[in-house]
């Protein structure tokens, strides 16, 4: 386990998220971690509140469950079920103040499965997120996250997109 900020981000997104391997967040996400998401992962926790059934990990109320890390797994698991090749590519250089890294990551991946009660679109969505990120005894403790929504709503088709 190292404690340079800059490579346990990039850890939780090239060996958990890119790789797909929800089982390694433990390792790189801390327990007590807090998030602040200003983007679909937020959206998604609200509105899997919403429709029954919104999938496996969450709980009777469609809400993660109060363990932050099973939390991510839960929210995690929903995103890679509906956008089976799911992946953060980080664009241009991360900046790393101290414990905290901001990273600008885009968010690429095919709607496959059902999200929030959106039946497969089959669409190839594409939108930028930053983060902002504080790394504490090596392993990530605090998330901000915000993301260009707007735009992937349109992409799903879910919006209407602006006229050209």
């Amino acid at each position: 386990m190292t404690n340079d900020p800059k490579a346990v981000v990039n850890r939780l997104i090239e060996d958990v998220i890119n790789a797909h391997r929800p089982d390694l967040a433990h390792e790189v996400l801390h327990p007590q971690l807090r998030t602040r998401r200003m983007g679909m992962q937020g959206s998604a926790q609200y509105l899997g509140s919403l429709f029954q059934g919104a999938g496996a990990g969450l709980n009777g109320r469609g809400a993660p469950p109060t363990d932050p890390v099973e939390g991510f797994k839960a929210v995690y698991g929903l995103l890679l079920r509906a956008f089976p090749d799911l992946r953060n590519n980080v664009v241009g250089p991360q900046v790393v103040a101290d414990d905290l890294v901001i990273t600008r990551v885009t968010f690429a991946g095919t709607h496959e499965g059902e999200f929030l009660g959106l039946a497969p679109t089959h669409r190839k969505v594409e939108f930028d997120e930053v983060l902002f990120q504080k790394v504490t005894d090596g392993k990530v403790s605090e998330v901000w996250a915000v993301g260009d929504e707007l735009g992937f709503l349109q992409q799903l088709g879910v919006l209407a997109g602006p006229e050209n």
